[in-house]
């Protein structure tokens, strides 16, 4: 056994981190025929990756990872450390296009509480 996981640490760090930002991403998006996702502004090659991931199980084929219980003690890992604010990450990149939809909304219908509320979430504004 690894010190680190003796000490309560992730073992395969990289595949951990990559994991809370699968998790973070929107579960209607994974699985996703890549032209869908560039439709709705999503370019960036790492999260497309992750977008072609429709669950836990194939999350673990496609990283390698065996023992399906590894995934649950991330999940728990995940939840006590409030991990999945992470959503700011991918979803920042798309400010841009949100936001010119969100114009185009508040000049023609006036809801301007729609981009408040994507500063707020998003932004952290």
């Amino acid at each position: 056994m690894e010190e680190e996981q003796r000490k309560g640490g992730v073992y395969r760090k990289q595949d951990f981190n990559s994991y809370v930002l699968w998790k973070s991403l929107p579960s209607f998006l994974k699985g996703q025929p890549k032209a869908v996702l560039e439709k709705f502004g999503i370019i960036d090659e790492a999260i497309l990756s992750l977008l072609e991931i429709k669950n836990q199980t194939d999350f673990a084929t496609t990283f390698g990872i065996k023992d399906l219980g590894t995934l649950t003690d991330w999940n728990k890992r995940i939840e006590k450390e409030g991990l999945i604010t992470s959503i700011n990450s991918w979803a920042r990149n798309l400010t841009p296009n949100v936001v010119l939809a969100l114009y185009k909304n508040v000049s023609k219908n006036g809801k301007a509480q729609e981009v408040r509320a994507w500063f707020e979430i998003i932004e952290n504004n």
